[in-house]
């Protein structure tokens, strides 16, 4: 539930208080519990990781297949993708099978991906977040996961890593491809 009582930096999240509301959350908190245990979720700004504000199939496939070598990924892991409009149907094409999100303007992708985060509720659902950018952006959200014992790492183009992510986070992952890694 999303509502202004308690702020963190761009967004606000309440937790349920009081009476019969109070014990029905604790109820689904323990049963969530549950569900966390074990499983990740992967927020990726493809165009970050791309490095292209129009990233093509090719450049995400490419990406994708570098990223999973580097990452491990969980069967039962989800990923949730955001790109601008404009990028809509490459990666789309690339990327079967996963929660793809659209917004354009600044920081849409990075709004998006908060937004469905804190919508999500993804820290009562999965025991790890891999943040797939080195925006900013994603520094109170990921300092706000942590808060609530869920492991953070963030997954980002050596170059594009912000300082204040990179203080957020307990790991840290160069995304980097091979031909850049031998020279």
């Amino acid at each position: 539930m999303i509502t202004p009582t308690t702020r963190v930096d761009r967004f606000q999240i309440s937790e349920p208080t009081g009476g019969r509301h109070h014990s029905r959350h604790h109820g689904r908190r323990r049963s969530g519990r549950t569900l966390r245990c074990g499983r990740a979720v992967h927020l990726l700004d493809i165009e970050n990781l791309t490095a292209s504000t129009r990233p093509s199939t090719p450049e995400v496939t490419a990406v994708m297949g570098l990223y999973r070598t580097i990452v491990p990924v969980g069967p039962m892991d989800q990923f949730i993708v955001a790109v601008n409009h404009n990028a809509l149907v490459a990666v789309g094409i690339a990327l079967r099978g996963v929660q793809l999100l659209a917004r354009s303007g600044p920081d849409g992708a990075d709004r998006a991906l908060v937004e469905a985060a804190l919508d999500g509720r993804i820290d009562r659902r999965f025991d790890q977040v891999v943040i797939g950018s080195g925006d900013g952006y994603f520094t109170e959200l990921a300092v706000w996961l942590a808060g609530r014992g869920v492991h953070v790492t963030a997954v980002s183009l050596r170059d594009a890593l912000s300082r204040r992510l990179h203080a957020a986070v307990p790991d840290v992952v160069a995304l980097e491809p091979p031909a850049a890694c031998a020279a």
